[in-house]
């Protein structure tokens, strides 16, 4: 069966993908694999960058490795490269840098290439607890959570694990995929397993996502990854008063970060979340009251 590795290095020259078998047993652990013109091929392990013994990569290199990914057809992924990157098959992404095109403030194409970064999606069943789901569920149905903490610790995993269960047990699902990172289509399938009773738009601005999830599919439970904006915080708002559960996360270290937003004080005055989790570096979920932690591991 191919490797999940395998998988993303798909897009690669060959002599590259040889050059990946010298991790031998630490495939299994390899995150990211980095190409950079004029320098050697690199991957992520644990957080840290390793380069593999070989030859510098030129620009050619790059050119085909980035031309395979887009499966030839650049034109295809241009609304997802306006914003830096392409899905793989798999759910992997490829993340560009070079230079752009750019017209009235808005990335058109990149001209050149000069790195890429092939981040290998992996999808962990089980890592919403059944205590966690009990938390988010009441009486008359499914609530509206939170989950707050900084980049790193799994924020969109948990969402999307979260999501499949609920789906899976027939809560209708609307996921506002703007990053492809919930479900991850790839020609209109899902590489991840999001669940029987779930919806996807992908590759759209999540207000506008979700807005028209809510209008056209009539979920129960709407899935944002990641509020940022004014924009996202009204959707959600809409979504709240059209009776629709809502799942989002929001950047913050913890509880006093979190306050200290302007964007996220509004997400509190809104009453928009009944619950509010903070994921600890440990990767434990643990729910947040105003003044501060419950004695509740999820």
């Amino acid at each position: 069966m191919e490797s999940r590795l395998e998988q993303a290095a798909a897009c690669l020259p060959i002599s590259l993908r040889q050059r990946l078998e010298q991790l031998g047993g630490e495939q299994q652990r390899c995150e990211e694999i980095r190409l950079r013109i004029g320098q050697p091929l690199q991957v992520t392990l644990g957080g840290m960058e390793r380069a593999l013994p070989g030859s510098r990569l030129t620009s050619e290199e790059i050119a085909m490795s980035f031309s395979c990914a887009a499966e030839y057809s650049i034109h295809t992924y241009a609304d997802s490269l306006c914003q830096g990157f392409l899905t793989l098959r798999g759910g992997h992404r490829v993340g560009v840098c070079g230079q752009t095109a750019v017209q009235q403030g808005q990335v058109l194409s990149f001209r050149c290439i000069s790195s890429l970064n092939i981040r290998i999606a992996r999808q962990l069943k089980g890592t919403a607890s059944p205590e966690l789901l009990a938390q988010l569920w009441e009486t008359d149905g499914v609530v509206s959570g939170l989950f707050l903490s900084p980049p790193g610790r799994g924020k969109t995993t948990l969402l999307r694990d979260i999501a499949r269960q609920l789906s899976d047990r027939g809560i209708r699902t609307a996921l506002a995929d703007e990053r492809s990172e919930l479900a991850a289509l790839h020609n209109g399938v899902p590489q991840f397993d999001i669940g029987q009773h779930s919806d996807v738009i992908d590759g759209c601005p999540k207000a506008e996502a979700a807005m028209m999830l809510v209008k056209t599919m009539s979920p129960r439970l709407l899935v944002l990854d990641e509020i940022t904006s004014e924009a996202d915080a009204r959707a959600a708002e809409y979504a709240s008063h059209c009776g629709v559960a809502v799942l989002a996360s929001a950047h913050a270290w913890n509880w006093d970060d979190f306050r200290q937003r302007p964007l996220y004080r509004q997400l509190l005055d809104r009453n928009i979340f009944s619950r509010i989790f903070c994921l600890e570096a440990d990767r434990h979920v643990v729910r947040i009251k105003p003044q501060g932690k419950e004695n509740t591991e999820c």
